[in-house]
């Protein structure tokens, strides 16, 4: 543990502990080469924009659309889910409309990609000094 948050403490019975902020570990974590179908990839795929008027949104404010309708036999998965806004998916309802990209299923290099060039939002001051900004976008 390199650094605590100052004002998050937690407590059990006989001990009080500051909640780390910047931990390292010297074990090496094999990331995952198959990618996991999930909201927050199809989001993160999709770079948070609807696939219908091409407006971007926040993450709460996203659905996922089947491109093919599941009233139709369409199927969850990347070949068919395509990030939407609540307005255009409800417009949409079981109706065949075209999206404006395809959907595919990414790798993991290419999620990791649009990962890195996303916005982020640093909780802490302290990373700061662990972090390359040169290349983090901060909000």
């Amino acid at each position: 543990m390199l650094e605590t948050y100052p004002d998050w403490i937690i407590h059990s019975e006989k001990l009080s502990l500051n909640v780390p902020s910047v931990a390292v570990t010297k074990e090496y974590f094999n990331t995952r080469r198959k990618v996991r179908f999930s909201r927050g990839n199809v989001y993160l795929r999709d770079l948070y924009q609807c696939q219908y008027c091409q407006d971007t949104f926040d993450f709460k404010d996203l659905t996922i659309d089947h491109v093919i309708p599941r009233s139709q036999g369409g199927k969850t998965n990347w070949e068919n889910c395509v990030t939407a806004c609540k307005s255009c998916n409800h417009k949409k309802g079981d109706s065949l409309y075209v999206p404006l990209s395809k959907p595919y299923k990414p790798d993991y290099w290419a999620l990791a990609a649009a990962w890195r060039n996303r916005t982020v939002q640093i909780p802490d001051p302290k990373w700061n000094q662990y972090l390359n900004l040169d290349k983090v976008k901060v909000a």
